[in-house]
């Protein structure tokens, strides 16, 4: 049997001011550090001794969150940086309007295959996801890996694993407070299941949280 939990970087500056980050970087807020503290309880209840990390500043510094709570040794990886949003970074939507008159809109009817200027679309991003996917899958090592990223390339990974149709991609929702797992049994596919740590108590449950009103989640991808 094979696992892989995936935990997302707790809320950083420009999360809570609503400005993109893809590859631009933004410390984590108070309310970040308090979110990958809880993260952190929770990945110490889990059997993980290795695996991931985006490059990223905001993942890296929630990794040693985690690793103040668990023995996890975690290699850097570019293939796990997050979608970049080009030159639509470091704005707000507002601000984006401003510069890139009707691109945003025009972004989230398309989220698959549109590209920002100087950025990725999130199709763009699968070369990278199928790379992790398959150095997961080549391990021949069963111990469960524990990968420490972004909203977007993360559920690109695990959503791949399982299957999903890109509409269905692009319909997950990744919080902050989420750890997602991907379980399989020899020859048998990917399952999915998600544990909201902000629920005490919940565990893990089948399936994928889904974004009721993305409007309002716009530092999604």
């Amino acid at each position: 049997m094979k696992i892989v939990y995936f935990v997302r970087h707790g809320e950083t500056e420009f999360n809570r001011q609503k400005r993109l980050q893809g590859w631009r970087d933004s410390p984590l807020s108070d309310a970040g550090r308090a979110q990958a503290e809880r993260v952190a309880l929770a990945v110490q209840t889990l059997e993980v001794s290795r695996g991931l990390v985006s490059p990223l500043g905001r993942a890296r510094q929630t990794a040693e969150i985690i690793q103040r709570h668990k023995a996890v040794s975690l290699e850097p990886s570019d293939d796990l940086r997050e979608i970049s949003f080009g030159d639509f970074e470091g704005n707000t939507l507002d601000e984006i309007e401003v510069k890139f008159p009707g691109q945003w809109e025009r972004r989230q009817s398309e989220k698959w295959t549109y590209c920002p200027p100087g950025g990725e679309a999130n199709r763009d991003a699968l070369p990278r996801a199928l790379n992790v996917i398959a150095r997961i899958e080549a391990d021949s090592d069963d111990a469960p890996w524990l990968i420490v990223a972004h909203f977007a390339i993360n559920r690109l990974i695990f959503s791949t694993m399982a299957g999903l149709e890109p509409e269905e991609i692009m319909r997950v929702y990744v919080p902050h407070e989420a750890i997602y797992r991907a379980v399989r049994e020899e020859g048998g596919p990917w399952r999915i299941s998600y544990w909201d740590v902000r629920e005490n108590g919940a565990g893990f449950q089948d399936g994928v949280l889904i974004q009721q009103r993305p409007e309002n989640q716009p530092m999604g991808a």
